[in-house]
């Protein structure tokens, strides 16, 4: 199943809308072939080309090299330890820019604005499907749980994560009872409870075995979460389509949208997810929907894809 226009999907999600989700977070906007923004590329394909370089020779690449669960584990337990949930406020200072794309735009933005437009996906679609139970596999810090909770206040919301201090960031704003200062801004459909939030239930697991009977979901979802499971992708895959008796929602880069060389290279270099939407089926998941038609990084592509569970 290829990717489909953004506006056939049926997802409600008009290009303006787009544009005004991502605009607080973009530092610079470009014409395509602009100077700086050329140069910019340039240095980045260099850089690439010695990291994949130093992969393939067996040197040290910190950030590169194959990303077993250990790798995963240190990496991302070291960033939730720092997490600062006030980087989702509008107004803040872009700390850190990278180049992103969509159609003929070009900008230097930060990651929190592509964040945002993904949970707008994510929104419309638990709205389409109306489950009850909704697992996340990979929830890191919780805020796209977080976000869909205060959207939707009656679903039942689970959050599966490797990291100990992933977990304990989500726990620990739990507890203060209520949303950040910014974040009910951040939202982008605003919310109905700034409370709700509190009630997710996080926990520590391993998307290879996950700790839930068949069927137990309704909806069970990835945001950019298989991208660091090429290890273990055949049962992260199976599992999923084990505990959920209705839909698996992924938004993640496989491989049908980053085909060209330099994205290749980008996922050789990191042993990101090789999995393609044609392999789905054979887990039990058969796509209904697919789209890539919104911000994308230049060196990464992400795939919007919504399965059906077979049966």
């Amino acid at each position: 199943m290829q990717p489909t226009p953004l506006a056939a999907t049926g997802l409600d999600v008009t290009d303006a809308r787009i544009e005004a989700l991502f605009a607080p977070f973009v530092a610079r906007s470009f014409a395509p072939d602009e100077p700086d923004w050329t140069a910019e590329l340039s240095r980045r394909r260099r850089k690439l080309v010695r990291q994949a370089l130093r992969r393939l020779l067996g040197g040290r690449d910190p950030g590169g090299g194959s990303r077993g669960r250990e790798t995963v584990e240190a990496e991302y337990g070291e960033a939730w330890a720092k997490i600062d949930y006030g980087m989702y406020a509008l107004g803040r200072p872009l700390a850190f820019v990278s180049p992103w794309i969509h159609r003929e735009r070009r900008w230097f933005a930060a990651d929190a604005g592509a964040t945002r437009i993904r949970q707008l996906l994510l929104q419309r679609v638990v709205a389409r499907l109306r489950p009850r139970r909704v697992l996340e596999v990979g929830s890191g810090n919780g805020i796209n749980l977080i976000l869909l909770a205060s959207r939707f206040p009656e679903l039942e919301l689970t959050g599966v994560e490797l990291t100990a201090a992933g977990v304990r960031a989500a726990t620990e704003l739990q507890r203060a009872g209520r949303l950040p200062e910014g974040m009910a801004g951040y939202a982008p459909d605003g919310i109905a409870d700034d409370t709700a939030f509190t009630r997710i239930d996080f926990r520590q697991g391993d998307a290879g075995a996950l700790p839930f009977p068949d069927g137990s979901f309704d909806l069970v979802f990835t945001m950019l979460a298989l991208e660091q499971m090429e290890s273990l992708r055949a049962k992260a895959l199976a599992e999923l389509a084990r505990v959920t008796h209705g839909h698996a929602l992924m938004i993640e880069p496989f491989a049908d949208v980053n085909a060209t060389f330099w994205r290749r290279l980008n996922i050789y270099r990191r042993d990101y997810f090789r999995g393609r939407i044609a392999d789905l089926p054979g887990f039990g998941l058969v796509p209904e929907l697919v789209t890539a038609d919104f911000p994308q990084e230049v060196f990464l592509g992400a795939c919007l894809v919504l399965a059906r569970k077979r049966g």
